[in-house]
């Protein structure tokens, strides 16, 4: 159910029965030479979708846009100032309670450091009950062979499984990153890509195996509203 498509007595209806509603998060973020900009917001509708499908819970339409500091510095990435997002999301989460829901499952494909913080600080700046669905979280080490980070395996296999058209596997390439320990300002040293992380290990079948995963994972969170 999306929420867009409703009418405002529809809505009325849906909250005479329950009380709860998915809010899904993208970024407009660089992905690699393989990966379109908006693979951070296709995988979070497909996992509201897919929850909505199996819980019964409506879905509010998606915010493209986040803070993304480390991968600003790559055409096409477009980022919110963290105050601004904050304030914004606050704003969506003030504006829900009002519409009369009590529990919002935040969803979000791009996991940057400081765009999560500023969704859970936002998250406290209300009175909801808000769910972090954090797909950091779930299980993966026994569908894939290395970490997920970005661009990377996960994240490629997940597309490959759920938009094949938009990935050029071809061009893809393995970078890792190098983690500098002690600075403070830059933590992450950007590959010549973007890619941090073996998409050349991707395939449709992991990406299967890893989404049904992910809504094994968050779908006893959701309890009827």
């Amino acid at each position: 159910m999306d929420l867009a498509d409703m009418t405002w007595k529809g809505v009325e209806e849906y909250l005479k029965k329950r009380k709860d509603i998915i809010l899904p998060f993208g970024a407009v973020e660089e992905h690699g030479y393989h990966l379109p900009l908006s693979t951070d917001g296709d995988i979070a509708i497909a996992v509201a979708e897919g929850l909505s499908k199996r819980c019964g819970v409506v879905v509010a339409p998606i915010l493209w846009y986040g803070v993304c500091n480390t991968t600003r510095v790559f055409p096409g990435t477009i980022t919110a100032d963290f105050d601004s997002f904050k304030a914004y999301v606050s704003d969506l989460l003030t504006s829900l309670k009002n519409s009369g829901f009590q529990t919002v499952y935040i969803i979000s494909g791009h996991l940057g450091g400081s765009h999560v913080s500023a969704l859970k600080e936002a998250a406290r700046s209300t009175d909801l009950n808000v769910l972090f669905f954090d797909l950091t979280k779930v299980r993966s080490s026994d569908i894939l062979e290395t970490m997920p980070f970005h661009a990377c395996e996960a994240e490629t296999s997940l597309m490959l499984h759920l938009h094949p058209e938009k990935v050029e596997l071809a061009r893809a390439v393995d970078e890792e990153i190098v983690f500098d320990e002690f600075s403070m300002t830059s933590s992450v040293k950007l590959t010549e890509s973007g890619v941090w992380g073996s998409p050349s290990k991707a395939s449709a079948e992991k990406g299967k195996r890893l989404f049904n995963r992910i809504i094994e994972t968050f779908m006893p969170a959701i309890k009827g509203g």
